[in-house]
């Protein structure tokens, strides 16, 4: 930039004054930081602006230049937490990058901004139809442009499900394709016909009673599992009745030989049986072109399925923009209100679309940029810097409703919670993640959110108002019984790892590092050893999902994308599915939704473990050190050769009895008889059944469903936030 040397002087010039005013002024240290937030901020900001001036030949000479020229050309200016670490919204499902997408991409269905059911109104269709029989869904395109000009057709609309399923299924990015796996990925569809039963090849799982003993569950026998599935009610699909409920082979294997150490031949043929996977058919089995029409067929009837279609993942690309991988080679190209003119170390600037067939947007232009401090977002708010932006502190709701700023609320549609990684060494014992469970102090960690943040019992939004009787034999805070369930499990201080977003804000989380600080003190107490792993957002992403052993615990959260039940259990299996996925060898899909498949890794860690509560032998490591308060950049430098407190010790606990956990295919099975349902209201009391399930096995630890604020400046019309946290800038307006 050409006022390179001027910003890098402001910059040292703003160090020195902030230096100043912390050793001389009565400010708090808030206020402090806020002035030099502001500096910061509001010189990058400005430096940016008038870049934008410059390339539109006005004149730069300053932010109030910037400002007037941005003015005249209706540019709306939008800072959020979290830089959007690329726009393929296949492959980044998160706000970042939906926020952006939502204003280049169109999808076929969209949610009523009401009720959240799927209609056509502003989609890409006219009309959609749904048979008899709901397994074939046929919708009618409209004319439509992307914003390259081409014209967009059913074959176009095909190739991306193509390349969805591709996305899904790859071992390369089935862990990343969240949205895409329930469409095309491992367990959602129907079993396929002739796939091997897991019960026939799978001993019963074992847990430990309260002497650390293993014993074989009593859950397990024959005449149990026969009871189970019998009690389940029938998917619709006729293959259905080939499903059976079983966990991985090796977490048998693990059990069999806590059982029985000597025995070589168990251990071998359970070994031997680790490859034996269910296969399944995808939900969607075929989708074809017809006209204008696409067409698309399911293997079982699915109430989630049109409401999935609605999220940002589908947005329908220009399918010239595929390479050979499946990813993009560019950015995305839309037949939405705006395209992306730039894309440049997480700022975004997009123009309008002048091949839109909708209605012409106010706007000319959209700049979304990144702020990760809820500081330097609110002053440059204040500042006139930007026009709007997310994730606004709680203690600056008052000044800004007296100078007359907007600041619109969103529903509480969302989860914070701790994904439990069931290949983990420590964390495939039950009892060590219901320890996890009734240890975390859910109270204490809602002094960081907005009001209208409530505690999480179960993994779903409690809008849905499905019942969960049981929930909270799973999720009190009872440290009594954490202290006793890490006694029977066998824990002897090993490490559990703890992943954690360091740098950014986000929509569920606006301070992880607090967030962190005060969940692992809940933790600690009981005498848990968790090793903290705060990681960079562009290295967090891909670790929290990985198909890896390494993983602990990984602090995370999202916004429901969808109004269904399976947008909140989606995301928290995703990495179970997404291992199963990769372990699996996709045969005999149809050749019209092969495109890039992969053959099974048998490099792939299992999470066999998940349903076993054999004793923990992993070697023990020390208490790592560790911080209760949140630590500034400027004071970490200090803070980390300072020791930390570790854990008090306590008394011995005595071990309990568990009870063991339904296999996680069991759990699958239950989802697909929900999904399936003929209504909503038998849907809400089949998925009473999944949450107990999920409560029992406990994949992840429900934390809190936490809400949040926009603050929009006095000069735009028409911000009307949404319950997925993902608002439309198209229709606003400047004055």
């Amino acid at each position: 930039m050409q006022h390179q040397p001027y910003a890098s002087s402001a910059v040292d010039n703003s160090d020195a004054l902030l230096r100043a005013t912390v050793g001389s002024s009565g400010l708090s240290r808030r206020a402090v930081l806020r002035f030099g937030a502001f500096f910061s901020a509001g010189l990058a900001l400005s430096a940016c602006s008038g870049q934008s001036s410059a390339e539109s030949g006005q004149s730069s000479a300053g932010s109030s230049a910037s400002a007037s020229s941005a003015d005249a050309r209706r540019v709306f200016r939008f800072a959020q937490g979290a830089a959007p670490l690329g726009l393929d919204p296949a492959l980044f499902p998160v706000a970042s990058t939906y926020q952006v997408t939502a204003q280049i991409l169109q999808t076929l269905l969209v949610a009523n901004h009401y009720t959240g059911d799927p209609e056509v109104q502003d989609s890409l269709c006219t009309e959609w139809t749904v048979s008899d029989d709901r397994l074939v869904h046929t919708f009618v395109l409209r004319e439509a442009h992307f914003s390259s000009g081409v014209t967009l057709t059913a074959d176009a609309v095909v190739q991306n499900f193509q390349r969805w399923q591709a996305l899904a299924t790859g071992e390369g990015t089935a862990a990343l394709a969240v949205p895409a796996q329930p469409l095309f990925a491992w367990g959602f569809g129907v079993p396929k016909p002739g796939s091997i039963d897991p019960s026939a090849v799978e001993p019963a799982p074992v847990q430990a009673s309260p002497s650390g003993a293993t014993t074989p569950s009593a859950s397990a026998s024959p005449s149990a599992s026969a009871s189970a599935s019998e009690t389940a009610s029938p998917s619709t699909s006729p293959s259905a009745s080939a499903s059976s409920d079983a966990a991985t082979p090796s977490a048998s294997a693990s059990a069999s030989d806590a059982a029985h150490p000597g025995d070589k031949k168990t251990s071998k043929k359970a070994d031997a049986q680790s490859s034996a996977v269910q296969s399944f058919l995808p939900l969607v089995s075929s989708v074809v072109a017809k006209g204008n029409s696409v067409v698309v067929t399911l293997s079982r009837p699915s109430l989630a399925f049109p409401r999935i279609l609605t999220q940002q993942a589908f947005g329908i690309i220009d399918p010239s923009l595929f390479g050979a991988d499946q990813k993009l080679t560019g950015n995305p190209v839309g037949t939405g209100a705006f395209h992306v003119e730039s894309f440049e170390a997480g700022t975004v600037r997009l123009l309008k679309n002048t091949h839109f067939d909708g209605q012409a947007p106010e706007l000319d232009e959209i700049q979304i940029s990144t702020l990760t401090s809820s500081d330097k977002r609110y002053l440059a708010l204040m500042e006139g810097h930007i026009d709007a932006c997310d994730q606004v502190n709680s203690s600056d709701l008052g000044q800004l409703a007296r100078d007359g700023y907007q600041t619109p609320g969103r529903d509480p549609f969302s989860l914070v919670y701790l994904g439990l990684n069931t290949a983990h060494p420590v964390l495939k014992n039950i009892s060590v993640r219901r320890a996890i469970s009734h240890a975390v102090d859910r109270g204490a960690l809602r002094q960081y959110y907005p009001q209208g943040t409530s505690d999480a019992q179960t993994l779903i939004s409690p809008s849905f108002r499905i019942k969960a009787d049981d929930a909270k034999d799973y999720t009190d805070r009872n440290q009594d019984m954490a202290r006793s369930l890490l006694a029977t499990a066998g824990y002897d201080n090993q490490v559990i790892e703890c992943y954690y977003p360091a740098d950014v804000s986000l929509p569920w989380m606006d301070t992880p590092q607090k967030v962190y600080s005060e969940m692992v003190a809940s933790l600690i107490e009981v005498g848990l050893n968790i090793k903290p792993v705060p990681l960079p957002w562009a290295e967090y992403l891909p670790k929290s999902r990985e198909v890896s052993s390494e993983r602990g615990i990984t602090l995370a959260g999202f916004y429901g994308m969808y109004r269904d039940p399976y947008a909140f259990f989606g995301p928290v299996l995703a990495p179970l599915i997404a291992e199963h996925q990769v372990r699996s060898l996709i045969a005999n899909a149809p050749s019209d939704m092969t495109t890039g498949l992969t053959k099974k890794s048998s490099d792939v860690p299992s999470s066999g473990g998940a349903n076993s509560n054999v004793r923990i032998s992993a070697t023990p490591s020390p208490q790592p050190s560790y911080s209760p308060d949140p630590l500034t950049p400027e004071e970490e430098a200090s803070a980390s050769a300072s020791p930390s407190p570790s854990a008090s010790p306590s008394p011995q606990p005595t071990a309990v009895a568990v009870a063991p956990s339904p296999r996680f295919t069991e759990i699958l099975e239950a989802i697909r008889t929900a999904d399936s349902a003929d209504s909503v209201d038998s849907q809400r009391e089949l998925y009473a059944k999944v949450v107990s399930q999920l409560g029992q096995f406990m994949p992840a630890v429900p934390l809190l469903n936490v809400t949040s604020k926009v603050a929009v400046s006095r000069e735009v019309q028409g911000y009307q936030t949404e319950q997925n946290a993902i608002e439309l800038f198209g229709k606003l307006r400047k004055s």
